[in-house]
C-alpha cells in the first residue's frame, strides 16, 4: 500500500491540509492522517490533489475536425457543420478511427481527464455494411484509451434513420442498425469482452419511438442527446406532439440512471420532468452555436463533458457553466452556493463526482472504497500565487496545471507527460495524412 500526502487535498467538498491518501491496488483505502505503518509515503511538494476528473460525453474521431472548420464558405450554423463532419466520420477506416481517438485520449489525460464516457456512433463500414468483426471500431477505440491509461465507459449508440419524414443521408450508413435488438446484442458482446458498456438511443431525431420503448428495461446507464437544436424540437413535436425530454419519459427511459446530453433549449415542463444528470458540453456547444442549457433552472446534477473536442480543458468546461450564465442573466455567481468556495466546490463536482455517477463508475471522489483515480495541480505556478486557492484553480485553471494522474492507481500522467504522446500524434497524423485528410 501507499499513501500520497500532497500540500492540499480537496476532500468531501472542502480544501483540506495535513490529508493523505492510501491506495491498494485499485482503490482507494483510507483518506485521513498518515499512518506510516500501512504504507510508503510519496510527498506531492506544492501539489493539490483532486479526484479524477470525468469527461461524460464524447466523440473522439471528430479531434480530426479540430482547425479544419473553423472558416466557413456561405452561412454555416450546426447543420452545415454536421455534413462536414459525416464527411470526415465516412472517411475514416479502423486504423485512423484508432489513432485519431488514442490521440484525443491522450490529450484527455493531460488535461486532467481519468474516465471518458465516449458517445460512439461509427459501427459499421461507409456503405453500412458490418465489419467482419461487428464491434471492431468499439473495440479500436476502447482499445486506444486503454493505450493511454484512460478509463472509458463505452455509450454504445443506436441510430435508426435521418430523422422523421427526413431522406436517409448515404453519410449516415455506417451508424445505423437494424432494429433494437441488434443495438443490445453489440452491448451484450462489448460487455463479454470485458468493456464497460452503456446504451445511448442518439436523439429523438435518429430512434423513433418504438426503438426507445424496446430499451426501457436496460440495466445500464442511458445517455441522448436531448433539445440540442431547435431544429430536434420541431421535428419531435411533429412527431410525437411532445418534446424531447416527455417522450424519452414516456418510454421509460428518464430514471436515476439517464444522462440528458446538452439540453441547451428545454421548456420548463421539460426540466420538470428530468430525473438523473444533465451532461453539458460549453466549449463544443459555444463552438457550434448551439446555445447553452439553463443551469440555474436545473434540479438535478450537471456534469461535463469535451464532446466535438473544440477544446480539451476540463476547468474551461467548469467555469463556462457558471460565466455563461451570468453573460444571461446579468448577474454574477449565478449557481447556488455557500461561502467563499462554495462555487469553484459546485463547478468541481460537475466535473467530478457527477460525471462518475452519470457514467456509472465509483470514481470521481477521494473517499475510501472509490477507485483510485485522481490528478495533481502545480500549485505553485504564477496564476495561483497570491489568490484563494480553490476558486482560483477552478477559474484560472488549464491543462496546463495538471502535473501528474492516476487511474486505479496506475502513474498515467507523469511531470505533464504522457508516455508515447508524441509517437500517438505521429501516428494520428500519418493516417489522416493517407487518407488525404490532413491540412
Amino acid at each position: 500500500m501507499k499513501w500520497y500526502l500532497p500540500d492540499a487535498a480537496w476532500v468531501d467538498g472542502e480544501l483540506r491540509r495535513d490529508v493523505g491518501v492510501l491506495v491498494a491496488g485499485e482503490t482507494i483505502v483510507s483518506v485521513g492522517a498518515v499512518d506510516e505503518r500501512l504504507g510508503d509515503v510519496e510527498r506531492l511538494h506544492r501539489r493539490l490533489l483532486l479526484p479524477g476528473i470525468v469527461n461524460a460525453h464524447s466523440h473522439a474521431f471528430q479531434r480530426a475536425l479540430r482547425g479544419h472548420v473553423q472558416h466557413a464558405s456561405g452561412e454555416d450554423s450546426f447543420w452545415s457543420w454536421r455534413e462536414r463532419m459525416y464527411a470526415l466520420a465516412t472517411a475514416l477506416d479502423p486504423e485512423a478511427i484508432e489513432a485519431v481517438s488514442t490521440l484525443a485520449f491522450a490529450e484527455m489525460v493531460r488535461a486532467g481527464f481519468t474516465t471518458v464516457g465516449e458517445f460512439h456512433y461509427l459501427h459499421h463500414q461507409p456503405d453500412g455494411t458490418p465489419y467482419a468483426d461487428p464491434d471492431e471500431l468499439a473495440r479500436r477505440v476502447a482499445h486506444a484509451a486503454q493505450k493511454v491509461g484512460l478509463r472509458i465507459v463505452l455509450l454504445r449508440v443506436a441510430y435508426a434513420r435521418a430523422g422523421f419524414r427526413v431522406d436517409a443521408n448515404l453519410r449516415q450508413r455506417r451508424f445505423i442498425d437494424r432494429d433494437p435488438t441488434a443495438v443490445l446484442a453489440a452491448v451484450s458482446r462489448l460487455r463479454g469482452h470485458g468493456i464497460v458498456a452503456g446504451l445511448a438511443p442518439h436523439s429523438v431525431r435518429a430512434v423513433p419511438r418504438e426503438w426507445l420503448q424496446a430499451f426501457a428495461d436496460f440495466d445500464g446507464v442511458v445517455h441522448a442527446h436531448v433539445d440540442e437544436q431547435p431544429g430536434e424540437i420541431e421535428q419531435c413535436l411533429a412527431e410525437h406532439g411532445r418534446r424531447p425530454v416527455h417522450v424519452f419519459a414516456e418510454a421509460g427511459l428518464v430514471h436515476e440512471r439517464f444522462t440528458a446530453v446538452h439540453l441547451t433549449h428545454p421548456d420548463d415542463t421539460e426540466i420538470a420532468a428530468m430525473r438523473g444528470h444533465v451532461c453539458a458540453c460549453p466549449t463544443t456547444e459555444l463552438d457550434l452555436g448551439d446555445g447553452f442549457l439553463p443551469a440555474w433552472k436545473l434540479g438535478v446534477p450537471v456534469c461535463l463533458g469535451s464532446d466535438s473536442h473544440a477544446a480539451i480543458d476540463p476547468f474551461a468546461e467548469m467555469r463556462a457553466i457558471e460565466w455563461h450564465s451570468r453573460a444571461l442573466l446579468g448577474r454574477r455567481n449565478v449557481l447556488p452556493h455557500e461561502g467563499p468556495d462554495g462555487l469553484a466546490s459546485g463547478l468541481l463536482r460537475m466535473g467530478t463526482e457527477n460525471g462518475a455517477r452519470s457514467l456509472g463508475v465509483n470514481a470521481g471522489r477521494l473517499a475510501p472504497g472509490a477507485l483510485a483515480d485522481f490528478v495533481t495541480v502545480d500549485v505553485s505556478r504564477l496564476e495561483f500565487a497570491a489568490s484563494r486557492l480553490l476558486p482560483a484553480v477552478v477559474f484560472n485553471g488549464s491543462p496546463a496545471a495538471i502535473s501528474d494522474a492516476w487511474v486505479g492507481g496506475r502513474h498515467v500522467l507523469k511531470d505533464g507527460r504522457v508516455p508515447g504522446a508524441e509517437r500517438f500524434a505521429h501516428e494520428a497524423e500519418a493516417a489522416l495524412r493517407r487518407l488525404g485528410l490532413a491540412a
